[in-house]
């Protein structure tokens, strides 16, 4: 007997192993597809990633001679992103428009960026005269380190590199257990459509 139901001595030996041997291939299919659709990487939310840079921070500290810091940041370990400190833990990591990040000049030069800004213009300019005569009419620039379109949406500070933070101990374990307690669930319903629907009308057949 099990869980109650009647047994399944007088069932053919061949419909035992039958019933048995698929009743494992969908207990077995079952965990498959769970480990499959589940046991996957965490989404990028903020809570799920681990800030690796800044663009803001990697054009800060290059040197002048860099030249436009962009490419050397996108080709840095990780992934690009948009984080703001505005988002909670369960908001996702925004998608940066590459087209338009590549529009972009970022350096800790500011003769650079204005040249950049301004092509042509101020070529006939030194260096120092071209960073004098802008800071005096824009000082707020002085920090100024990049130079973005509009349509990017985002600043240097917000643009970054991350990776996604691996899952913890717990985390892993409550995937395995959701996976087994499903499994489980499976195997009992297999098991009572076995011994309440098949072993009555087959029995003895």
């Amino acid at each position: 007997m099990l869980l109650g139901h009647r047994e399944d001595a007088g069932l053919a030996t061949g419909w035992r192993v039958t019933c048995r041997v698929l009743a494992a291939l969908a207990i077995v299919a079952t965990v498959g597809a769970m480990v499959h659709s589940t046991h996957t990487p965490p989404e990028p939310t903020r809570r799920n990633v681990r800030v690796l840079l800044t663009l803001e921070d990697y054009t800060r500290n290059a040197t002048a001679e860099a030249g436009n810091t962009i490419p050397a940041f996108l080709s840095s370990s990780g992934t690009p992103a948009i984080v703001r400190s505005t988002m909670s833990d369960t908001d996702l990591v925004g998608a940066v428009d590459m087209a338009e990040l590549g529009r972009g000049f970022c350096s800790p030069d500011v003769a650079a960026q204005v040249r950049h800004e301004y092509p042509g213009y101020y070529d006939g300019w030194s260096d120092e005269r071209l960073v004098s005569s802008f800071l005096e009419k824009y000082p707020e620039f002085s920090e100024r380190l990049c130079v973005l379109p509009t349509w990017l949406g985002a600043g240097p500070a917000e643009i970054v590199k991350y990776e996604l933070r691996p899952r913890s101990l717990l985390g892993h374990a409550g995937l395995w257990l959701r996976t087994l307690l499903v499994a489980a669930l499976v195997a009992m319903g297999l098991a009572n459509l076995y011994y309440r629907l098949l072993v009555p009308r087959f029995a003895g057949a």
